[in-house]
C-alpha cells in the first residue's frame, strides 16, 4: 500500500480500487492501485513496476505484446500518453467522451480537464460526424478538443480544435 500511495501522490497515475472521483484523501490512498494497461507499461518502462505472470516477471517487450494483445492501437496510444505525461500532465482515460484522453494541468478533484484528446494514425480518414461529434462533445463539457496525429516516423503533431458560433 505505501508503493500505491507514494505512485499516486507523485504522479497521480491510477486509481484506488472502488473510489469513483480519487480527491487524494489520507483513506483513499490507502488501498490499492487500478492501473490501466497504459500507467503499467508506463510505470514498467521507468522501472517502478514489475508484472509477474505464472510466478515469472515479464520483460518490457514480453508485456506491451500483452498490451498489443488488448489494445491493437496500444503503441500510438502510449507515445501520446507518455510525451503529455512528459509535458507534466495528469492523463485519464475519456472514453465516456468518446475520445482517448483527459488532460489536467494539475490532477482530478482539483480541477476540471481543459483537454480531450483524440489520438489519430496519420492518413486515417476521419469521418466528418465523427469530428463534429467530437468537437461538440468537447465543447459542451467546457473542454478544447486535441487531435494527436501520430506520423509513420514516430512524429506527433497536435491540432487544437475550438468550437465557436459565428
Amino acid at each position: 500500500m505505501d508503493l500505491a500511495r507514494c505512485i499516486f501522490d507523485a504522479s497521480f497515475i491510477g486509481k484506488p480500487v472502488g473510489v469513483k472521483k480519487p480527491r487524494g484523501t489520507e483513506e483513499e490512498v490507502n488501498r490499492p492501485l487500478e492501473l490501466s494497461l497504459i500507467e503499467a507499461y508506463y510505470l514498467m518502462e521507468k522501472g517502478i513496476l514489475k508484472i509477474f505472470k505464472d510466478g515469472k516477471a515479464l520483460s518490457l517487450e514480453e508485456f506491451k505484446a500483452v498490451c498489443e494483445t488488448h489494445l491493437p492501437e496500444f503503441e500510438d496510444l502510449y507515445k501520446n500518453y507518455k510525451e503529455f505525461k512528459d509535458f507534466g500532465f495528469t492523463i485519464r482515460s475519456a472514453l465516456k467522451y468518446g475520445t482517448d484522453f483527459a488532460l489536467y494541468k494539475t490532477r482530478p478533484g482539483l480541477e476540471h480537464a481543459p483537454y480531450l484528446v483524440k489520438v489519430l494514425k496519420y492518413g486515417q480518414v476521419i469521418e466528418p460526424g465523427d469530428l463534429i461529434s467530437w468537437g461538440r462533445l468537447s465543447h459542451s463539457v467546457r473542454k478544447d478538443l486535441i487531435l494527436a496525429v501520430t506520423h509513420q516516423s514516430g512524429l506527433i503533431t497536435y491540432v487544437a480544435l475550438k468550437w465557436f458560433k459565428p
